[in-house]
């Protein structure tokens, strides 16, 4: 009765294929689990390897050396302290008895990102607005796995969540005329994307400590990525840097920010904005700026796409942290290390082409 119920109201068409993937049969939970990217890690893994392109090519340090695959909250659902030696990713992490609903507090105790979004800085959210909470939107086949183990939560086909999953049909307006088929929501109704600038892998390496300049937010980079029906979409995007003895390195993927707005944004956002200006006028797309008088990092503004030489374009300021690694962060002991990064990396992800930068008012 409730399926027929939910194919009536969804009227068939769309709404019947998604009704039927979601339920689609999968192994129980307990099963299905050690193969879940919350086990296993492996996006940590995927990103970080040097097959991959990524920050071990500078550390030389293997993730399995790090604390990052055992990193967890202070204490599991149900308040008890987590002993770091025997800790194992398990159903007590997010269930404060086995089946209890999960609360938005307690996947903010792992999703640093998220909760920056929400706590520190504040940001609104349509959804969060409306009373959603994160298991209104997220399956427990995300949750939970599906036996297959993924590589990433980028991978084509690890999550199921999807704007179009809830918005079958979008209003008629020109903005969805000419990017709907081009464009993905985020790229036009995210407020902001996020990131913690510039870690310094020495604390973590050799002090156990994660440490990092800052949050940066207020902007948001354009980027394609490639989706499960083999098409490709202008993502919003992020980047991420890391220093580690005097080498420097950066990647950019796309980011899915909790930071959504009813209205997407204006033309002039996007299309000959300032970062399109500068680029056209100098080659450069500044990110990240050493200001030397005030001895502080200069964060970035609104839209930056991410061109096809984005390697030589962007330019990101690099520090070091010259304070004791063991203690708390001394924000006086962040002094300027390079600009430009040694080693750069694409994380699902591909720059924009010289078309799509043309149309966007660049050169």
């Amino acid at each position: 009765m409730r399926r027929s119920l939910i194919i009536a109201a969804l009227g068939g068409g769309v709404g019947l294929i998604l009704l039927l993937a979601s339920f689609a049969q999968v192994p129980p939970p307990a099963e299905t689990f050690p193969t879940s990217l919350h086990y296993t890690r492996q996006g940590k893994i995927t990103a970080y390897s040097a097959e991959n392109g990524g920050a071990e090519l500078i550390t030389g340090i293997l993730m399995e050396e790090t604390d990052c695959l055992k990193c967890h909250p202070g204490t599991y659902a149900d308040g008890t302290p987590v002993d770091p030696a025997v800790y194992e990713p398990s159903c007590r992490d997010c269930h404060p008895q086995p089946g209890a609903p999960v609360t938005d507090e307690v996947c903010l105790k792992c999703h640093g990102r998220q909760k920056l979004e929400i706590v520190k800085l504040g940001y609104s959210d349509v959804h969060r607005d409306a009373g959603f909470a994160c298991k209104d939107c997220h399956t427990s086949r995300e949750m939970h796995g599906d036996g297959h183990r993924y590589a990433s939560l980028l991978e084509p086909g690890a999550m199921d969540i999807r704007c179009e999953r809830c918005h079958i049909s979008l209003p008629k307006n020109p903005s969805h005329t000419i990017h709907a088929e081009k464009l993905d929501c985020t790229a036009c109704h995210a407020q902001s994307t996020v990131t913690c600038f510039n870690c310094h892998f020495e604390s973590l390496a050799q002090a156990k400590i994660k440490r990092h300049y800052g949050p940066v937010h207020g902007y948001m980079l354009l980027l394609n990525r490639k989706l499960a029906d083999g098409k490709t979409k202008v993502w919003a995007g992020t980047f991420m840097a890391i220093t580690y003895k005097g080498k420097s390195f950066y990647v950019l993927a796309p980011f899915r920010s909790h930071t959504i707005q009813r209205k997407g944004r204006d033309c002039g956002e996007c299309h000959n904005n300032a970062a399109i200006r500068q680029y056209k006028e100098t080659g450069k797309l500044v990110l990240i700026r050493w200001d030397p008088e005030q001895k502080k990092v200069i964060m970035p503004e609104g839209v930056i796409p991410v061109p096809p030489d984005f390697k030589e374009a962007l330019q990101i300021d690099f520090v070091d942290y010259t304070g004791d690694l063991a203690a708390p962060t001394d924000p006086t002991k962040w002094e300027f290390l390079k600009t430009g990064a040694d080693v750069t990396q694409l994380y699902y992800a591909e720059p924009l082409t010289e078309e799509q930068m043309r149309k966007l008012g660049g050169p």
